[in-house]
């Protein structure tokens, strides 16, 4: 049995979880995704769920944006309630490959994707390998692979979560406590995170943290790309407090920096109306280049 495969068995969760409006379950080679999807024929703009967070989290942003856009929000495979097939899954490939592949199959594009932290990754690795539609990237909290890889060595000091099986144990035995810790050490210091705390402990969802560490650290890959994009950062997050903000920049060097000194990790679920003050010319501009292409 390899770790992967115990942190299959440690989340599985055989009740079927009754789908909140407007959510589905898209079927993949290697996971069935869970998303939630707005509808119509829009601009689509694509977020990536960073875990702990689950789609629960996005109902405030997709209300706003839903008039003018399509809005889809996805979990990674194995976490939240997007059920892996294999411990293969859990690779970080497997995980780009599933949400290309949801994307082409709901006809989604051209997106503009929207992924924080190690999400980043898998947008930019989809743009790299040029499958799915992507009109521009929004990416918040991304730093390069250098600065990814010293965030890692600062949130699991000891290396302890990254010890196969005893990394998946501790995780499942203290998911609660983590989730708890880390939405408060991220997320700025004036923000109620409760909400968001109780919304995702509520989801019963998975959460196999050991893995994703221990997995996709030395498969992240970084290549630049010309594609449009805003590279969005917190500056109250205490997990990248050290973190340079042109780091960003390594993914996509055209980039627009844009820091807002009064949110962390989470810009935007933390603020989403300055989030979207700030993206709006951006998200407007690809749409007005989308329609252009189609007429």
């Amino acid at each position: 049995m390899n770790p992967a495969f115990l942190d299959r068995l440690l989340w599985s969760n055989k009740k079927t979880k009754q789908l909140p409006e407007q959510t589905y379950l898209g079927e993949t080679a290697s996971t069935r995704v869970r998303y939630r999807d707005s509808g119509g024929s829009e601009q689509a703009i694509v977020f990536l769920c960073d875990p702990p967070v689950t789609v629960e989290a996005y109902d405030g942003l997709i209300k706003r944006l839903a008039p003018d856009y399509r809005v889809l929000v996805m979990e990674l495979p194995g976490f939240g309630h997007s059920k892996p097939r294999s411990s293969k899954a859990y690779e970080f490939l497997a995980a780009v490959e599933a949400i290309e592949s949801l994307l082409l199959q709901l006809n989604v594009g051209p997106a503009i994707l929207c992924a924080p932290c190690i999400c980043g990754f898998v947008a930019t690795s989809m743009v790299q390998r040029g499958k799915a539609n992507v009109a521009g990237l929004v990416l918040m909290q991304t730093p390069d692979l250098q600065e990814m890889r010293a965030w890692v060595d600062r949130m699991d000091p000891k290396g302890l979560l990254r010890v196969g099986f005893l990394g998946q144990l501790v995780v499942r035995a203290t998911a609660s406590r983590i989730t708890r810790f880390w939405f408060k050490y991220a997320t700025a210091k004036q923000f109620d995170q409760r909400s968001l705390v109780e919304m995702t402990l509520n989801a019963s969802a998975a959460y196999p943290l050991a893995t994703m560490l221990q997995r996709w650290s030395r498969h992240l890959t970084q290549q630049s790309s010309d594609i449009p994009a805003l590279a969005i950062w917190g500056k109250q997050d205490r997990s990248h407090r050290d973190t340079p903000s042109e780091s960003s920049l390594q993914h996509v060097p055209g980039a627009e920096i844009v820091e807002f000194e009064q949110c962390g990790h989470f810009s935007e679920l933390e603020d989403p109306d300055a989030f979207l003050l700030a993206t709006r010319h951006f998200f407007s501009s690809l749409k007005t280049n989308v329609a252009g292409n189609v007429t």
